[in-house]
């Protein structure tokens, strides 16, 4: 039980925490996507080994949150069009891993999944050079701090595949595999008339063995 409080506490703490913010605007295009390639040349050049994969529902979910800013004008609530669009719980994600480790004892194979929604100043991501403060005290930092400046939409990708996985991606090792991590990541850009965001979504699938 409590190891299962403290996982869901480093998940809350490590997929709720975004590194820029945004806010509103008017109407414009949906635009733009991630070059899921040049994520992975980030992250090998950071010294990791993730590879991340395109989640076809994950794409439509994006570009939905995308249409809904350029047709409201407005950020509110497009994080929850690819949460709910995901079924994306971080309860259920933590007490099923954790429940399935230890109680099927890798009988049966499980996948659980969940994962965070970045919404993001286009002109405030080109400016950025940080990864957050949980970047900085995070176990893959020295890898994350590779990655700067951190301006673009893939190396905000691999920043936060690479903040996930210094923290709860550490169980793989903990538990000798039992449970393992992928990732998927995906990126629209929405252009309003005053502003233009980047949504960006990164997912992190438990495959309990």
């Amino acid at each position: 039980m409590k190891c299962k409080k403290f996982l869901a506490l480093v998940m809350s703490a490590v997929l709720s925490v975004s590194m820029l913010t945004a806010c509103g605007g008017g109407g414009g295009g949906v635009s733009g996507s991630l070059d899921l390639n040049q994520v992975d040349d980030l992250l090998e050049i950071a010294g990791s080994d993730i590879h991340v994969e395109r989640n076809n529902k994950l794409d439509n979910a994006v570009r939905d949150a995308a249409e809904r800013i350029v047709s409201t004008g407005s950020t509110s609530g497009a994080d929850r069009v690819v949460s709910n669009a995901m079924e994306w719980s971080l309860n259920n994600f933590v007490g099923n891993a954790w429940n399935d480790f230890v109680n099927r004892g890798g009988v049966m194979g499980v996948d659980m999944a969940y994962g965070r929604t970045f919404i993001i100043e286009e002109s405030r991501l080109a400016s950025n050079t940080g990864a957050g403060i949980l970047g900085a005290i995070n176990a893959n930092s020295g890898m994350i701090n590779k990655l700067k400046p951190i301006n673009t939409p893939e190396s905000f990708a691999a920043a936060q595949v690479l903040i996930v996985d210094g923290s709860v991606g550490q169980l793989q090792d903990l538990t000798n595999d039992a449970i393992r991590f992928s990732y998927n990541v995906s990126a629209k850009k929405a252009r309003t008339e005053n502003e233009t965001y980047w949504v960006i979504a990164a997912q992190i699938t438990a495959h309990v063995l």
